[in-house]
Formats: C-alpha cells, structure tokens, sequence
C-alpha cells in the first residue's frame, strides 16, 4: 500500500506542472515580484560602509553570501527588491502560459510587467533602452553601480519586449527592441577579436570577452533581423555568431570567457545552456549546416557531462555539487526547446524537472529553494534566480509539451 502511494504521488507530480507554474507565480506575484538576489549583498548598508572602495572587499561580501548555507540578509538589512531580469523572467512566463491557455489575464499581468521595466530603463543616459541589476555589482572584471546598465539584464529585458512584440502585434513593443539594438551596438565596447568577427563588452566599461553574452546579442539582432529586415542587425549577429562558433573547444564545449584563464569559471551548466539555446535560436533565421552540427554536438556534450544519473545539475562538468537551481532551470529550458530536433529531449528536460520539484520545491508556499549540496541543502529563495528562473522554466516545459 505504501509503495502504491508513492507511485500515485509521482503520477500526480508528473501532470500537475501547470498548476505548479500558476502556483509559483501567484507566490512571485503576492510579494510584488520582491526579493533578495545571488548577488545582492551590497545592497546592505553595513557591508557597503565596511567594504568602502576596497575591491576585494566587495568582492568578498558578495560572493562570500551567495554561498553561506543560510541566508543572513535580513540581519544585514538588505533590502528585497524588484530585479530587472527576474522582472522580464515573470513576464516571459506569463506569455508563454497564456499562448498555452489563451487566459488573457495572463497576458496582462505580463504586460504590466513591462510597464515596470520602462519605467526601470536607462534609455534617458544611454543610446536606448537598456537595464542593469538592482544591486551593485563587484567581480573580478569590474564594479558596475545598480541600475547601470550591463549587457546581459538589457537583453534578457528585450526578450520580453520582442515576446510581446509577437503575441501583441503592437509597435510599441518592436520600437523598444530597436532602442535596445542602438544602446547594444553603440554603447557596448567593441572589442577586438579577428577578421569578420565581433565582441562586445559585458559592460560600458571593461573589455571582458564573455562568451554566452555574445552569444545573446547575436540571437537577439537575428531575431530582430528578422521582423525589421535592417541590415546591420544582420551584419553583427552574424559577425558575433562566427566568434563564438571560433571558441568552442575540440570536444563541444564553451569555456565562459576568452581567454579561458580570464575567469574562474569553465565549462559550467546554465551558460553552457545558454550559448546552445543562442545558437539554436540565431539557426531559426540564419539556416547554417555547420553551425547546426556544432549546436547538436554542443547539445550531447551539455546533457552527457553537465548533469548527474539522477538528472540533477552539475555545478561545473567536473564538480557534481551544488545542484544549483538555475543549473536545473537551464537544463529544463534548454532540452525542451530542443525536442523541435528530437523528442527525447522533451523526455530529458521532463527529467530534469520533476528531479527539481522533489528536490527544490516547496509545495506549502509554492517556493522554490536555491541549492542542493552533498549533505545539505540552502532552503531560501532567491526571487530571481530560483522563483523567475524556474516559473519561467516550467512555462517554457509545458508550451513544448503542449
């Protein structure tokens, strides 16, 4: 009887997703889309006046609280708050759910959400619209303050804007996007990299070569390409494309910057995820043989070595722990959306997901924690990180599986 319980409540698991998604985002959407970020320890006056200008100071403080077991911020006086990127994360999935369900609701709450990031934009200091996080921000490259915009929030916020461009038909939306491309293409550093290839900066200061950025811009001005038909979009996505085609190593993998050794991170799992899900979607405009082969092989290295035999994440393709909430997240995402080439991707990401709601999710509230390790497990949420990330993972799951 009990083992007959057990299999009634993995079957339950197995075709509750939905549900799950409204849950979470109810969750999300009752706290205002409020809360405390990876990143976010400066946001504590304390540790800023005790941080000063000291660079490795505030370097310490901020990932020094990304890995504490517990999450001290409350003691710390960090303040819960909007972020930019996990904004536009809630958005996507209240689109990708209402082209799912038709619930028009759904399409306003995301709407609305937009509404927000315009209000949140630097577009009035830059060339055009553009976003940062809302924290300050110090690693071993730069220190950007919050709200300055950087390359990865600007596009992660023009994804939404161009997924409401395409449910909505409205202009608006589409003009937000071209915003975007003249801050991306005249406020970014263009940083030398070769013949007919492009780089840009990650942010309006440093010249870190940042591989899964790139490759965001590059799918972003393909798809944008696409609608508006400019030729320069053109001329840089592809030119981008062709230097992060030049990085991947011999055995199908991306390090996470050039020169490998510029960060302490390699072949780690969500942005490996990234550059294959930027590939995949740069390939629906820009049909190329070769750089399709490079996305499948790119797609067995990702599932082969970045998660364990029990689908959970692999923090690094040599380090099996933390499983990390967005690792599962990118996974979900990234097989999923590549079930288009074969379906048992859509089995693999299915995996991956039902691995994080036993393991990562908190069914009382609706919650999902941040990490798993060997013997413990980081039991808050991060807004952003785990709760957009993963709403936004689900939507995604279920709009495949539809």
């Amino acid at each position: 009887m009990i083992l007959f319980n057990k299999h009634k409540k993995r079957n339950q698991m197995n075709t509750n997703y939905l549900d799950i998604c409204f849950r979470s985002l109810d969750w999300a959407r009752n706290k205002n889309f409020k809360g405390y970020s990876k990143f976010d320890a400066l946001n504590s006056p304390i540790l800023r006046f005790l941080a000063g200008n000291s660079r490795f100071l505030r370097s310490s403080y901020v990932f020094g609280i990304s890995r504490l077991p517990i999450n001290i911020r409350p003691l710390l006086f960090v303040k819960k708050k909007q972020n930019p990127k996990g904004l536009a994360l809630f958005a996507r999935s209240y689109f990708n759910l209402y082209q799912t369900t038709k619930n028009d609701s759904l399409k306003e709450h995301a709407l609305d959400l937009l509404e927000i990031l315009l209000n949140l934009s630097e577009k009035d200091n830059h060339s055009g619209h553009c976003w940062g996080y809302d924290h300050p921000w110090q690693n071993i490259a730069f220190f950007i303050p919050p709200y300055e915009p950087n390359c990865v929030v600007t596009c992660a916020v023009a994804e939404a804007f161009l997924h409401a461009y395409h449910i909505t038909n409205n202009s608006n939306h589409l003009d937000v996007c071209k915003s975007v491309a003249d801050f991306l293409l005249k406020d970014l550093n263009h940083i030398e990299v070769g013949s007919n290839m492009q780089c840009l900066s990650y942010d309006l200061h440093s010249s870190w070569k940042v591989i899964n950025i790139n490759s965001f811009v590059s799918a972003f001005l393909a798809k944008l390409y696409n609608i508006t038909k400019k030729t320069e979009y053109k001329i840089v996505s592809q030119a981008i494309m062709r230097w992060i085609i030049s990085q991947k190593t011999d055995y199908n993998a991306w390090y996470y910057s050039d020169p490998p050794e510029a960060s302490r991170i390699t072949h780690d799992n969500y942005h490996t995820g990234f550059v294959l899900d930027s590939i995949q979607e740069y390939l629906e405009v820009f049909s190329d043989i070769d750089i399709e082969q490079t996305w499948r092989n790119g797609l067995t290295y990702y599932k082969s070595n970045l998660f364990n035999d029990d689908f959970s994440p692999k923090w690094m393709y040599n380090q099996k722990y933390p499983n990390d909430i967005h690792g599962a997240t990118q996974g979900i995402i990234t097989f999923a959306k590549a079930s288009v080439v074969d379906p048992e991707y859509l089995n693999f990401s299915k995996k991956i997901l039902y691995w994080t709601i036993t393991n990562l999710y908190e069914s009382k509230k609706s919650r999902f924690y941040y990490q798993k390790g060997r013997i413990w497990k980081k039991k808050y949420t991060l807004m952003r990180w785990s709760q957009a990330w993963m709403c936004y993972a689900m939507s995604v799951f279920i709009k495949a599986e539809k």
